[in-house]
């Protein structure tokens, strides 16, 4: 095969990927509502537009939060890349997080507790290993495109917060949460969205994921 044909071949395959996985998006449900106890997992699409609420059982919890393409799994959200897109390490109301490819992939709409999202430190609920062990087998469990076991991204936390030190070492910042404190997200694109919930308190987290 001339190298023009494997180049055709090789846009075709992945032009046919995509349409799948667009189509395997478009018959995902788009409400969804579930209540995490600490260190059990929720992964699934959520469609463009959609609102993703997390909330919080009570003080001293949070989660871990992934998210990728449906369509491209190595477009990943990215801490790094947000944080040099806003320039600050605590995303505010109204600001996006970003993409591998530094595309807006979630918009942060609501955060009760106030700095509520995490880009200093990944592991602060917990370690990324852990995480990735379990959210790996879930997506293939359910059939759902993810990133291979080297590859997955670091994660994002929500209510969790991490301070420099004058001697530039991570100092955990505790976020006052109470039951019913919310961090809202909505999706700017078909994406994959998995947490891992984290806390003292049990159940932790309320995920309710609401269509545009």
């Amino acid at each position: 095969m001339s190298a023009v044909g494997a180049y055709c071949w090789k846009d075709l395959f992945w032009l046919t990927n995509e349409i799948f996985l667009t189509m395997l998006a478009s018959r995902y449900p788009t409400r969804v509502s579930c209540t995490l106890s600490a260190s059990q997992t929720w992964l699934e699409i959520v469609r463009a537009g959609s609102r993703i609420n997390l909330t919080a059982r009570g003080s001293g919890v949070g989660a871990a939060i992934f998210s990728w393409s449906v369509t491209d799994p190595y477009e990943q959200l990215s801490d790094a890349y947000t944080f040099m897109e806003l320039r600050r390490a605590r995303p505010s109301v109204g600001d996006d997080l970003y993409s591998t490819l530094r595309r807006p992939m979630l918009s942060l709409e609501r955060d009760d507790a106030g700095h509520g999202i995490d880009l200093l430190r990944h592991d602060c609920w917990w370690p990324r290993d852990t995480c990735r062990d379990a959210l790996a087998e879930q997506a293939k469990t359910n059939g759902i495109p993810s990133p291979l076991w080297g590859d997955w991204p670091y994660a994002l936390n929500v209510f969790a917060r991490t301070r420099i030190g004058e001697s530039g070492d991570l100092i955990d910042d505790p976020v006052a949460t109470r039951q019913g404190s919310r961090i809202e997200l909505r999706a700017r694109f078909d994406v994959v969205v998995a947490v891992m919930a984290a806390g003292t308190v049990s159940p932790a987290i309320d995920v309710l994921v609401e269509p545009a």
